[in-house]
């Protein structure tokens, strides 16, 4: 999925959460977005996702203009906030089921690849128990096992090394999301630590204060970190002892 973002802005009350955000997203890539609390990481995911209107701007998915009424489009992407929404009095199974039918998927022909996957996710363990007795890392792998049924082309993640799972699950993240891009998606997630940014992420996105102040492959800003330990730490505030 192609994605550009031109003029995106949004304010609560007297706080602007973005200001005239642009940027285009290269295809079949994973994003990192990089920032202190309260940069608008997380409000630029729910724009994305079509849960927040913002208050000007354009979103152009391959092309054509993003509103939350376009559910075409919005089939298309899959939003994991920070604790994942999923039905709490039902089971994990009944969950990725609903949710397959939700996103127009099938589950038939598809029982090897989605076995595979909700072993890797660390799910099947979990796939008969009731998702709100579990743990908060736990329905983090159900919700991996969700993201590996539908197979979304744009997977917008909330802060995902902050989930609280295990490093099994925090691998199965890893996996799955460079799956996904190989086979042509792109995942946008949220951070608030560089070397995690920087290593998994083929573009970051630093910002601050609803500013875009950063925009570089990351292949460039580990070589300028392996230089230069101490860049490390201005790269999230992108300040001119990074320039």
């Amino acid at each position: 999925m192609h994605i550009e973002l031109e003029g995106l802005s949004k304010a609560f009350g007297p706080v602007s959460a973005l200001k005239e955000f642009d940027i285009t997203i290269p295809d079949s890539s994973i994003i990192a977005l990089l920032g202190k609390n309260g940069a608008g990481k997380s409000t630029l995911l729910k724009i994305l996702a079509g849960l927040l209107v913002p208050d000007k701007g354009t979103i152009r998915y391959d092309g054509q203009n993003f509103s939350r009424e376009n559910l075409d489009l919005r089939k298309r992407l899959y939003f994991t906030p920070d604790i994942p929404l999923l039905f709490p009095d039902h089971t994990s199974a009944w969950n990725i089921s609903t949710l397959t039918k939700l996103y127009g998927k099938s589950i038939q022909g598809r029982e090897e690849h989605l076995t595979y996957w909700l072993e890797e996710t660390g799910c099947a363990a979990l796939i008969n128990r009731t998702v709100g007795l579990l743990s908060r890392g736990q329905v983090w792998k159900v919700n991996l096992g969700c993201v590996a049924a539908i197979e979304p082309e744009l997977w917008l993640v909330d802060e995902p090394f902050a989930s609280g799972m295990d490093a099994i699950g925090m691998a199965a993240f890893r996996q799955l999301a460079t799956h996904l891009s190989k086979q042509g998606s792109t995942i946008i997630y949220t951070t608030q630590m560089v070397e995690m940014a920087v290593d998994f992420s083929d573009h970051v996105c630093v910002i601050r204060e609803g500013d875009k102040t950063l925009w570089s492959p990351s292949s460039e800003l580990r070589s300028r970190i392996d230089m230069d330990p101490e860049a490390a730490k201005h790269i999230l505030l992108a300040d001119r002892n990074f320039r």
